[in-house]
């Protein structure tokens, strides 16, 4: 077992005393979930985190029949996606690309490599640090010591994270011919909310909002704006011809209108900026006039 094992074991083995170090059936997963929330949050929350441990469990018990481990991993990965600073990046992204991968299913070579990507590649998030992706491989690497995966395993999910940094693009991107290779699945289930509907689409990016809110109003106009135009550079969006088929028309729409109201934005900030800096001057510039008439006028 690897050190961060060892380590995470000491730290977090009473927590796991009451939930996941026995076995446990769904229904026991929920209630004591349902007995520190908030009752509104039961239905919205609770079948999210039941569905995530069924997976994780299923998918981690290919390799290990260490229970605690296996928990102890769930409960680092959820604890994770659930930070206050993530609006998006959070427990409902990562059980909306579940779905996506559900469906998709028969479609897949890998499964269980897609799974492993889908649960590392937001690992770590933090809007204000720019090796978010390489801190979430470290933590994957850690979790692959620990469940003994295979090298190729490995290799391919630190592959498909990899390519989150640079913006979710493959030189297939640019070819006529759709893709099959699960890394385009997985690419495509990431940006599957590009080609959501309208009302979807904004609230999203209201959240991309929040947690940047540490930058200032402008600066993130334009920077959101360069990030997002780099979509409608590249020949395709997606990869897969599913996405292609359904998605890539909308997503590119909902894009477009984005970048054209941040660039909007961005120049009327600037402009009333510039404005108040203008009036700002014109003010000093009459009020020192002002004085120095009435000093002239003294001297008279």
């Amino acid at each position: 077992m690897s050190s961060v094992y060892n380590s995470r074991r000491q730290h977090l083995g009473n927590q796991f005393q009451t939930s996941f170090v026995k076995t446990q059936t769904c229904k026991q997963v929920k209630q004591q979930s349902m007995e520190v929330r908030p009752k509104r949050d039961r239905g919205f929350i609770d079948t999210k985190k039941e569905m995530l441990w069924i997976e994780w469990q299923t998918l981690a018990r290919h390799y290990t029949d260490d229970q605690l481990l296996v928990g102890e991993w769930f409960y680092d990965i959820y604890q994770k996606y659930s930070e206050p600073i993530r609006q998006y990046h959070n427990v409902e992204h990562v059980y909306q690309m579940i779905l996506n991968m559900k469906h998709f299913y028969q479609e897949l070579t890998y499964p269980r490599t897609v799974l492993f990507a889908i649960f590392f590649h937001d690992y770590i998030y933090d809007p204000k640090s720019k090796d978010n992706e390489d801190q979430s491989i470290k933590a994957f690497e850690s979790c692959a010591r620990d469940l003994e995966l295979e090298d190729d395993l490995v290799k391919d999910v630190k592959q498909m994270i990899n390519l989150t940094s640079s913006g979710h693009y493959t030189e297939e991107h640019e070819e006529e011919k759709p893709r099959t290779r699960d890394i385009h699945y997985f690419l495509d289930f990431d940006l599957s909310i590009l080609g959501s509907n309208h009302v979807e689409y904004t609230l999203y990016a209201k959240k991309i909002r929040e947690e940047y809110s540490h930058v200032e109003e402008e600066d993130y106009c334009r920077r959101r704006a360069q990030v997002m135009e780099k979509f409608l550079k590249r020949k395709y969006v997606y990869c897969t011809r599913e996405f292609r088929q359904f998605a890539e028309e909308n997503a590119r729409k909902n894009v477009q209108n984005e970048v054209e109201m941040l660039r909007g934005r961005a120049e009327h900030l600037s402009t009333c900026k510039l404005k108040q800096h203008t009036c700002g001057k014109d003010e000093f510039e009459d009020k020192s006039h002002s004085n120095a008439k009435s000093n002239l006028d003294g001297q008279d």
